[in-house]
């Protein structure tokens, strides 16, 4: 399978929102909720930031902070400086952040650390670059888990390898191979919830049966490219994503304390 192309397919375009019907919703007010009491002046840095949507709109509730956004593709940097967000943006290596030691107060990801081929040298990066009891905010999808669908479909030769072609993931690991590594690594596990428990996980299996049914072979895509093209053609699919993603948002939120999948943990620097 060829490797995922991040300077073609970008992620992260327009701004994070607390709205329902918004796909960002849950991850931004959580992520938001847990860190929005860092005192004024604070450094926090978003890695694997694409476009921007998440630290812009951080930015946005929170002027006084200095927010800063790095990734390894150029392409999406790019169009993120293109926003005028206020936001500093930089180039990462794969294995190094081009930052100072003991820099930020908050550092946050969002669906990165199953797509890194050495998730354990990026933590200590992350490590690294927080201040002694900083804040570590992560989401990430947990497909090695047995509470994920995708564990359970990963002898299909229909569905296994879905998610490595049209996103990128690599790393299909259980919630608790998650935690050890995050303890390996220097960090303090602080709180954890969940998100897309039933709903939010169908709709993920029929977002890349979708894609993998009308992509050409050998495309490109990636999901927030393919459905985002798929409602401007058809209006009437842009309300059922409204519906759909705020049946999901309200599932989350109410059963954030109920284990899936899906997990969303605040660490902090030992």
């Amino acid at each position: 399978m060829a490797s995922f192309d991040y300077e073609q397919l970008i992620w992260g375009k327009g701004e994070a929102t607390f709205n329902p019907t918004d796909p960002t919703a849950f991850r931004f007010w959580r992520s938001f909720n847990w860190l929005s009491n860092l005192p004024f002046g604070s450094k926090v840095l978003e890695v694997g930031t694409g476009a921007g949507q998440f630290i812009r709109a951080f930015k946005k509730r929170r002027p006084d902070w200095e927010c800063f956004g790095t990734d390894i593709s150029r392409s999406a940097l790019a169009q993120a400086e293109e926003t005028n967000d206020s936001v500093n943006y930089a180039l990462a290596e794969a294995n190094k952040l081009p930052y100072e030691d003991n820099y930020f107060s908050a550092v946050m990801i969002f669906d990165v650390l199953e797509h890194v081929e050495n998730p354990r040298q990026l933590l200590l990066e992350i490590f690294r670059v927080l201040q002694p009891g900083g804040k570590f905010y992560c989401f990430i999808p947990c497909e090695g888990d047995k509470l994920s669908f995708w564990y359970w479909l990963r002898n299909s030769k229909k569905w296994n390898g879905l998610t490595e072609k049209y996103a990128g993931h690599i790393n299909r690991w259980s919630r608790q191979a998650w935690l050890d590594l995050f303890g390996k690594t220097g960090f303090k596990i602080g709180k954890i919830n969940y998100s897309e428990h039933l709903s939010g996980q169908i709709l993920g299996l029929l977002a890349f049966y979708l894609m993998d049914r009308n992509s050409p072979e050998g495309s490109s895509v990636n999901n927030e490219k393919f459905f985002s093209d798929l409602s401007e053609q058809n209006g009437w699919l842009a309300y059922f994503k409204k519906v759909v993603n705020g049946l999901v948002y309200w599932e989350s939120l109410l059963g954030r304390r109920l284990p899936s999948p899906n997990m969303h943990v605040l660490l902090e620097k030992k």
